[in-house]
């Protein structure tokens, strides 16, 4: 009889780290969106992995879509991206907030791709505040092996930006892969959420 085997792979997976020193508010961004060859669009709140997303009360009134689970952290499609607690300020050692993507979660459209734009963004975004003015603000992103496909400075090389969309997670039915981007924005994240919707 031959000896059973398992595949013990269990799914390649990404993770987005995120960090800098001081006290400014950066946050992580990433979108769940279809792109079928005319560039990548979200069309639910749903697709929306973002601390402004998160429920809450504001003025009395519930806010935002995704419940924030018991550790503080919160995640969309079935726990295919999870966000990290939301950090305040960079006073943390190590990654101050990151997000952890399953790409064999999710699945492409027939003729299509799932794309995944990763952001990160101050906050608040109109305090006239850039990367430059942010202490060592760094992105990593690696893959399931801890291999780095990315590491830039946010504070040296998009230090006139507000926000940054770093790259893409591609996930199409041969697989998934990494773009790496490198687009500025110089406006509040609903500038993100319209390039994309």
């Amino acid at each position: 009889m031959p000896a059973l085997q398992l595949n013990l792979n269990k799914g390649e997976s990404f993770k987005v780290r995120l960090s800098w020193d001081g006290n400014t508010d950066l946050d992580l961004h990433a979108l769940v969106a279809v792109n079928m060859g005319h560039g990548a669009k979200v069309s639910s709140f749903e697709d929306i992995l973002s601390p402004y997303n998160v429920k809450r009360i504001i003025r009395g009134q519930e806010e935002g879509t995704l419940p924030l689970a018991a550790d503080k952290t919160f995640s969309v499609h079935g726990g295919a991206l999870v966000h990290s607690p939301d950090a305040t300020d960079g006073n943390q050692d190590g990654d101050d907030e990151y997000v952890t993507i399953r790409p064999h979660r999710l699945t492409p459209p027939a003729g299509g791709a799932i794309e995944i734009p990763l952001v990160a963004m101050i906050h608040p975004q109109n305090t006239g505040r850039t990367f430059k003015n942010v202490q060592n603000a760094r992105v990593i992103i690696e893959d399931g092996t801890g291999a780095e496909l990315l590491n830039v400075s946010l504070s040296a090389e998009f230090g006139e930006f507000v926000g940054v969309q770093m790259g893409s997670i591609m996930v199409e039915a041969s697989g998934s892969s990494f773009a790496a981007i490198g687009v500025g924005f110089n406006e509040d994240f609903n500038q993100v959420l319209g390039h994309f919707s």
